[in-house]
């Protein structure tokens, strides 16, 4: 089994905080947000692992990050990422429904 390294694009981060800071200001639910970070956080770092038992995407869409580009679902967001070497390329977190072919 390969162990990667996960790192996160800065555009990935700032995802987490916009998707972080639309729960907990617009929403007015702060343990939501909370639980939505710890849960993002925790399936990112599911990465570390099994990052390759997820199958390159057929969308257009999540391609233009790589000929390699992977999802992974996470409450109705997906976090697009790329397998490298022996890293993870975590690029963004986007909601699902912004993946068109």
């Amino acid at each position: 089994m390969i162990l990667y390294t996960v790192k996160l694009k800065k555009s990935a981060k700032i995802d987490i905080v916009k998707v972080y800071d639309y729960i907990e200001q617009m929403l007015f639910a702060p343990i939501a947000a909370k639980n939505f970070l710890s849960g993002i956080y925790s399936c990112i770092a599911n990465l570390e692992y099994n990052a390759g038992i997820f199958a390159i995407s057929a969308f257009n869409d999540v391609l233009c990050y790589g000929m390699n580009a992977r999802t992974i679902n996470y409450k109705g967001f997906v976090i697009i990422y790329t397998i490298h070497s022996r890293y993870v390329l975590v690029h963004r977190i986007i909601h699902g429904s912004l993946i068109k072919n």
